[in-house]
C-alpha cells in the first residue's frame, strides 16, 4: 500500500522521470463529449471525469506496474482553476514513464503539453523524508474543453497484495474501471468498502476488470471521519496469505529483547538517573527526560544531512547510550532499556492511525496496518505510554491519532492487543488570559497570553517544529490577524517551545481598531475576546457523512476589559451555562462588573469529548449542530455599554 494515490483535482503521480511523449496513444474523442454543456453525474459539478481507467499489473515478482488514463470535461471557471496546474510528487524506488497531458477544445483542436514545460521542485523535506515534484501548467485550459492525461508507474518491492482500488475521487466520475492482472497462479480476494459489492470479470491477457458508474464526488465536510471510512474503495488480497500477527509478534519480541539488552552501562545510567526517587512515575519521567533531552535525536536534527543520518546505525540501546545519539526509534528503545533496568516491564507499541481509518487492525492481514508509536511501560497495574523519540511529545501520551484504537504491544510481556485509552478533555487544555482596555472609539488594546497542554500543544509543536522562531511568530501573528481583522501585534514572545514537559506558551501586546461597534452614545462589546471572529463549527443544514473529532479538549479563558471613562454596561446578566444532557460537553460563560475599577471580567470554561466520545453517525448531526450553535451563540454574546450622563 502506497503513501500516494492519484487524486482528481490535484493529480498525483509518483514520478522520477518522464519519457518521450511520442509513445503516447490517445483515444478518439466523440462529438457528444466535445458538445457536452452540462455534467451527467452531478448537475452543479465544475468538472467531471468522462472515464477513469487504471491498469494494475502484478505479473513480475516484487515489481508492480500501474497505468492510468483519465479524461475530464471542464464546465466552469472554478473547474478551469482546479485543473490549470499539476504537481507530480515522486519518491525513491518509484518511476513514472510516458507522462502526457493534452487539451481538446470544443472545435476538436488539440493543445499538447511538451516535455520542456515540466520543472522540478521540493514540496516536502523533513529529515530523510524528501518529496520532490515535477510541476507543470496545462496549456489552453478553459471552460468547455476536455483535459486528459496518462502515465505509467513502476513500484519496486510492491505487489497487488493489500493494494487499494479507489473508486471515488473529489470530482464526479461517469465511469471508473480497474483492470488487474495478478501474479501467476495467484487468486485475488476483494473486500468492497463503503460501496455495493462489485464483481471482477475476466478480460484478455490475464487481466480482470471491475467498474463503477455515475460515482458522485467525495466532498469534504467539517470534522468528517477519515477518508477511508467514507469513500468508495476496494482492498485486494491474495488468497492463501500466510501472514500471522502471532508470528510477527514473536519476531518483535526477539527484536525487542536483543535491542534493549541490559548491560552494566545501561544499569549504571538507570540507577544514576533514578537515585533517591521512589515513585514510579517520577522515576519514569527522569528516564524519559534523559532520553528525550540528552540524547541527540538525528531524525529531527536539521543540521545533519540525509547521508550523515544514514551512517548512524545503532544495533542496541547500549550503542545509543555510548554514542549519545540515535534515530527516533533508538531513543525510544534506550528509554525502554533504562526502564527495564530499574524494574519496569516494557514493550513496543505498534498502533493504527485513526486519522486514516477506524478499522480494527486485529482483522487485517497486513503488517502495514500498524506503525511504530513508542513504548508502553508498566509496573503492577500502572501502565503509561511514552514516546521520547518525538522531541515535542510530553511524557505519558502518544499522538492523538494513535489513541482510541487497538495497538499491538510486543516485548517483555509477550505480544497482545491493547486498547489505547483516549486522553481526557482536561489533559488537552488551552488556558487563555487577556488584560485589555477599551477606548472610546471602540478600539481594544492590551496584553494576551495563551498556554496549550496535551494534544493542544503537541499538534501545534508538530506543525511549527521545523520552522525558525521568526517563521513561527509570523504564522501565529497572521492567524490572529485573520480573526481580528486589522489588529496590530507587538512584543510577541514564545515560552517553552522546546520543552514538552511544560505548556506551549506565547504572549503578545495588541491593538484592535473598532473591536467594539460604536452607535451614538453606545458601544457594543463582545467580552469573550478569544472567541471573537470565530465561525460556527457546523454551518450546513445537511450532512452526508458522520462526524469525528480528533481528540477531546477543554478551554479556560479569563478576559479582563477596562471600560472607557464614563461608560458602564446596561446589564451583565446571569451566567450562561450550556450542558449537554449526557455530559458530552459543557460551556459556562459568566460576566462580572467592578464599578470602582470600571472593569468587566469574562470567565469562560468549556470542554467536549468526555469518555472518548469523539465519533458520531450522520444521524447525530442535527443534535450536534444545535449544541455547537448554542455554544457559538453564547460565546459571541454582546454587551451594550452606555455613556453616563
Amino acid at each position: 500500500m502506497r503513501i500516494f494515490r492519484c487524486g482528481a483535482l490535484t493529480i498525483v503521480f509518483l514520478a522520477v522521470a518522464c519519457s518521450a511523449f511520442a509513445q503516447i496513444e490517445w483515444r478518439p474523442v466523440s462529438q457528444a463529449e466535445l458538445d457536452a454543456k452540462a455534467p451527467v453525474v452531478e448537475p452543479d459539478a465544475d468538472a467531471e471525469a468522462i472515464f477513469w481507467e487504471v491498469r494494475l499489473d502484478d505479473e513480475k515478482k516484487k515489481k508492480l506496474f500501474y497505468s492510468h488514463y483519465v479524461r475530464v470535461k471542464i464546465f466552469t471557471e472554478r473547474g478551469r482553476e482546479k485543473f490549470a496546474k499539476f504537481d507530480i510528487p515522486f519518491m525513491k524506488d518509484t518511476t513514472v514513464e510516458e507522462v502526457a497531458a493534452r487539451v481538446i477544445k470544443p472545435d476538436g483542436s488539440v493543445i499538447s503539453l511538451s516535455p520542456g514545460d515540466i520543472f522540478e521542485r521540493d514540496i516536502i523535506r523533513a529529515g530523510k523524508y524528501v518529496i520532490r515534484a515535477k510541476s507543470f501548467a496545462v496549456p489552453g485550459i478553459e471552460p468547455g474543453v476536455i483535459v486528459e492525461y496518462q502515465y505509467k508507474e513502476t513500484l519496486k518491492g510492491d505487489s497487488a497484495d493489500n493494494e487499494r482500488l479507489v473508486f471515488q475521487r473529489d470530482i464526479p466520475i461517469q465511469r471508473i474501471t480497474y483492470f488487474v492482472r495478478p501474479y501467476k497462479d495467484r487468486s485475488l480476494r476483494v473486500s468492497w468498502r463503503n460501496m455495493p459489492e462489485g464483481r471482477f470479470v475476466q478480460e484478455h491477457d490475464g487481466y480482470m476488470s471491475a467498474s463503477a458508474e455515475k460515482v458522485p464526488a467525495l466532498r469534504e465536510e467539517p470534522h468528517m471521519p477519515p477518508v477511508d471510512e467514507v469513500r468508495r474503495w476496494a482492498l485486494l488480497n491474495y488468497n492463501g496469505s500466510d501472514f500471522s500477527w502471532d508470528v510477527l509478534g514473536f519476531n518483535f519480541e526477539i527484536y525487542f529483547a536483543e535491542t534493549t539488552k541490559i548491560d552494566k552501562e545501561i544499569m549504571a545510567k538507570a540507577r544514576e538517573l533514578t537515585a533517591g526517587i521512589d515513585e514510579p512515575e517520577k522515576q519514569l519521567r527522569a528516564l524519559f527526560d534523559f532520553a528525550q533531552k540528552k540524547i541527540r535525536n538525528v531524525s529531527y536534527d536539521s543540521k545533519m544531512t540525509p547521508e550523515q543520518r544514514e551512517k548512524i546505525e545503532n544495533k542496541r540501546a547500549s550503542d545509543t547510550l555510548e554514542r549519545g545519539m540515535g534515530h527516533s526509534r533508538d531513543v525510544d528503545l534506550l528509554f525502554a532499556a533504562l526502564a527495564k533496568a530499574v524494574g519496569f516491564k516494557a514493550s513496543m507499541i505498534f498502533a493504527t492511525d485513526r486519522s486514516e481509518s477506524f478499522a480494527d487492525p486485529r482483522t487485517a492481514s497486513d503488517p502495514r496496518a500498524v506503525h511504530w508509536a513508542g513504548i508502553l511501560v508498566s509496573k503492577g497495574t500502572y501502565n503509561v505510554p511514552a514516546n521520547p523519540g518525538t522531541p515535542f511529545m510530553p511524557f505519558g501520551i502518544i499522538d492523538w491519532y494513535e489513541e482510541g484504537n487497538y495497538a499491538l504491544v510486543s516485548g517483555q510481556v509477550g505480544s497482545h492487543w491493547f486498547k489505547m485509552t483516549p486522553s481526557a478533555p482536561e489533559t488537552n487544555l488551552s488556558k487563555r488570559t487577556a488584560k485589555l482596555k477599551l477606548l472610546e472609539d471602540g478600539s481594544l488594546e492590551g496584553f494576551v497570553r495563551v498556554e496549550h497542554s496535551g494534544h493542544q500543544a503537541t499538534s501545534r509543536r508538530r506543525d511549527l517544529f521545523r520552522k525558525s522562531p521568526e517563521e513561527r511568530e509570523k504564522i501565529l501573528i497572521e492567524g490572529w490577524k485573520k480573526s481580528l481583522g486589522s489588529a496590530e501585534i507587538s512584543m510577541f514572545a514564545f515560552e517553552n517551545f522546546d520543552d514538552p514537559s511544560r505548556p506551549y506558551t506565547y504572549s503578545f501586546n495588541l491593538r484592535v481598531p473598532n473591536y467594539a461597534q460604536k452607535t451614538g452614545k453606545r458601544l457594543f462589546l463582545q467580552p469573550n475576546f478569544f472567541e471573537f471572529g470565530s465561525p460556527p463549527v457546523f454551518s450546513s443544514s445537511t450532512r452526508t457523512y458522520g462526524i469525528s473529532f480528533d481528540f477531546s479538549w477543554s478551554e479556560n479563558d479569563s478576559v479582563e476589559i477596562e471600560l472607557p471613562k464614563n461608560f458602564e454596561p446596561d446589564s451583565i446578566g446571569e451566567p450562561n451555562i450550556i450542558n449537554e444532557k449526557n455530559d458530552l460537553g459543557k460551556l459556562t460563560n459568566s460576566y462580572t462588573y467592578d464599578a470602582e475599577l470600571r472593569t468587566i471580567k469574562a470567565d469562560r470554561k468549556f470542554y467536549f469529548g468526555t469518555k472518548g466520545r469523539l465519533t458520531f453517525p450522520v444521524g447525530a448531526y442535527q443534535p450536534l449542530k444545535t449544541l455547537f450553535d448554542l455554544f457559538h451563540k453564547a460565546d459571541t454574546h454582546v454587551i451594550a455599554l452606555k455613556q453616563r450622563q
